[in-house]
């Protein structure tokens, strides 16, 4: 998952827990990698949420977004459970 910043341009995208990225103009910030998404910023109506799937929520859409993100979180789950117990996970 990545978000945009809608003031400098900025695609950031954090890659692993507790890798936190600003963007350029310090609007907004990522964190949390493939294991959760913590966001943030000063305007979330210049925040744009791009889903790994290319589905793009501004962060000011609260319900869109948390639809989202929990069918992100469900397919997370999901694809984990699929993983054979005898599989090395890296």
């Amino acid at each position: 998952m990545k978000i945009k910043c809608l003031i400098c341009g900025d695609i950031i995208e954090s890659k692993s827990v507790h890798n936190l990225v600003s963007c350029k103009c310090e609007n907004c910030y990522i964190d949390g990698g493939n294991e959760y998404l913590h966001f943030g910023g000063k305007d979330f109506s210049k925040i744009l949420i791009i889903f790994d799937d290319g589905t793009e929520v501004l962060a000011s859409d609260e319900e869109n977004y948390k639809r989202k993100y929990e069918e992100w979180e469900n397919n997370k789950y999901r694809n984990f459970s699929k993983i054979p117990l005898n599989q090395k996970i890296e």
